[in-house]
């Protein structure tokens, strides 16, 4: 029998696959940014099961949803159309902000989730 035995092979491609299936979400989230540290509270890894839209805010005032510049008024687009979607599957917006951000650069980005009836917004913090 001189056939090539692929099994293997087959194997480890689909071994591959769903590592780069369960790796992709995380590498989606790639912004990097000086969180503010907290006391309490903060550290806990976010839940697999649980959807979440990223917002980041670097030190310049910049806004970034996932790692795409963005706008304010587009931003509030984006929570327009999440908002649009029913409750169960609306994601978590998670805001990550520079730790030498102003508050104000924070409230805008609350003012515009709250406005659009979005409920469920976070702030991410690294632990002292």
């Amino acid at each position: 029998m001189t056939e090539l035995n692929v099994t293997p092979m087959l194997d480890l491609c689909f071994c591959l696959l769903i590592i780069f299936m369960i790796s992709t979400p995380v590498l989606e989230q790639t912004t990097q940014v000086n969180l503010p540290k907290a006391a309490q509270g903060a550290g806990r890894p976010p839940e697999a099961k649980q959807r979440y839209l990223v917002v980041s805010l670097d030190a310049r005032g910049q806004l970034r949803l996932a790692d795409k510049p963005v706008t304010l008024r587009e931003l509030e687009a984006e929570f327009s159309r999440v908002a649009a979607l029913p409750e169960a599957e609306q994601p978590v917006v998670r805001v990550r902000g520079e730790a030498t951000v102003t508050l104000q650069g924070l409230m805008d980005i609350f003012s515009a989730a709250k406005s659009k009836g979005l409920s469920k917004v976070a702030i991410d913090t690294e632990v002292r």
